[in-house]
C-alpha cells in the first residue's frame, strides 16, 4: 500500500517538517488508500478490514481527545491562521534533539534544561494554538472513522496529528522546565531532596500545558508557576509552611475562578466543588461587595472580569475606591474561612 503522504522516513517525526506535515495532511481532503479504489471497492472491502485494522481503528475512537477549543478552530482560513505560522516556526526552532524523551531520568535534567531556549509571546501563541488544532482536528476525523469498514488513510492522519500534537507540548514543556527548576529550589531540604521535587513538579507542568487557554491573553509562566507551586505547596512537608503565605483561601478561590481555562468537563467539575464554599463566603459580604466581586473577577457562568474603572463607573465612585473594596471584601472572605476552616479545593486535585 503506498503512503498517504510524500514525506521519507527520515522526515516522518522530524519537529522542524512538523509544519510542513501538518499543513500537507490538512491540505488533503480524501483517503488515497488504494485498497479502496472505485473499481474493487465491493469486493476489496472484505480484504482490506481485518482483525488487525479493526483493534486499531476501535483502539483510536476509544480515545477522548482533550483539546482547548477556540473559535478560531472553526474558520474557513483555520490553515492559514495557525498551520501556516506553525510551518514557519517549526522550521526555525531547533530542539536538543527530536528524539528527546521527557520521560528521562530527572537526573538528566540538569544537562538539557536549557537546550530550548524560552518562548516569546507571539511563539507560544503559536504553538499552543497548533497543538490544541491539530487535537481538534484529530477528534473531528475520528468522528468520521467507520469502525465496520474502517479506511487506513484517515487512521493514519488521526494518529499522526496527535503524534505532532504531543511534539508540540513536549517542545513547549522543555522550554518551561526552568519553572519547575527554580520553584523546586525553594523546596529542598532533608525530608525533600532536588531531584524528587522536580519529579513530582513536572506532573502538573504537563497538565497546566495540556489545559492552558491561550487565548485568554496570558502568558503561560504565570499560570505554570501558579500550578506547579500549587500542587508542590500541598504535596511537600516544607511547601505547606509557605502555602498561606502563597495563595490564601479567597485569592485562591478568585484566580481559580477567573483564570483556570480547561475543557468543559474540568471546570463543571471544578465549578461544582467550590460553588458550596462560594456562596458560604459570599454571604458574609454585603450586596455591593458581592456585585463587586462578581464582576472584577467574573464569578457568574455568563459575566467576563471587568476593570476597576467599568465598575467605578456604574457605581458613581472612583477606580481607586472600588479597588479598595475589593480588597477589603477579599480580605473578609479569606478571615471567615480561616475561622470556619472551610476547605478550598485545588485544581490540581480536580484535574
Amino acid at each position: 500500500m503506498s503512503q498517504e503522504t510524500s514525506f521519507s522516513s527520515s522526515e516522518i517525526d522530524s519537529f522542524s517538517d512538523l509544519g510542513n506535515r501538518a499543513v500537507h495532511l490538512e491540505q488533503r481532503q480524501t483517503c488515497q488508500c488504494e485498497l479502496l479504489a472505485v473499481k474493487k471497492a465491493a469486493r476489496m472491502r472484505k480484504v482490506c478490514v481485518t482483525r488487525e485494522l479493526q483493534t486499531r481503528a476501535e483502539r483510536l475512537c476509544s480515545e477522548e481527545i482533550e483539546y482547548v477549543f477556540s473559535e478560531r478552530f472553526d474558520q474557513e482560513d483555520a490553515m492559514d491562521q495557525i498551520l501556516v505560522p506553525l510551518q514557519t516556526l517549526c522550521a526555525e526552532l531547533k530542539p536538543r534533539t527530536d528524539d528527546d524523551d521527557l520521560s528521562d531520568d530527572t537526573g538528566l535534567l540538569q544537562t538539557r534544561l536549557y537546550a530550548v531556549p524560552l518562548l516569546n509571546k507571539e511563539q507560544e501563541i503559536i504553538l499552543f494554538r497548533g497543538m490544541n488544532y491539530l487535537k481538534y482536528r484529530a477528534a473531528m476525523l475520528q468522528k468520521q472513522v467507520d469502525l465496520k469498514a474502517p479506511c487506513i488513510g484517515i487512521l493514519d492522519r488521526i494518529e499522526q496529528k496527535l503524534k505532532d500534537a504531543r511534539s508540540l507540548r513536549d517542545y513547549i514543556i522543555q522550554a518551561n522546565l526552568r519553572l519547575v527548576v527554580s520553584i523546586a529550589k525553594n523546596l529542598t531540604d532533608r525530608a525533600n531532596s532536588f531531584e524528587d521535587i522536580v519529579s513530582d513538579g513536572y506532573l502538573p507542568l504537563i497538565r497546566a500545558v495540556e489545559i492552558f487557554d491561550i487565548d485568554r491573553g496570558n502568558r503561560f509562566s504565570t499560570y505554570g508557576t501558579w500550578a506547579v507551586r500549587n500542587y508542590l505547596f500541598r504535596t511537600t512537608k516544607k511547601g505547606r509552611k509557605y502555602r498561606k503565605n502563597f495563595v490564601n483561601g479567597a485569592e485562591t478561590l478568585a484566580l481559580g475562578l477567573s483564570d483556570i481555562r480547561s475543557t468543559l468537563r474540568s471546570q463543571e467539575t471544578y465549578h461544582r466543588s467550590i460553588e458550596q464554599v462560594l456562596e458560604q463566603v459570599l454571604c458574609s459580604l454585603d450586596q455591593r461587595e458581592r456585585q463587586i466581586l462578581r464582576r472584577r473577577f467574573g464569578l457568574s457562568p455568563a459575566e467576563v472580569p471587568e476593570k476597576f474603572r467599568e465598575i467605578a463607573e456604574d457605581f458613581g465612585v472612583s477606580t481607586e475606591r472600588v479597588r479598595q473594596l475589593t480588597i477589603r471584601s477579599l480580605q473578609r472572605m479569606r478571615d471567615m474561612i480561616e475561622e470556619q476552616s472551610l476547605e478550598i479545593p485545588d485544581i490540581s486535585e480536580i484535574l
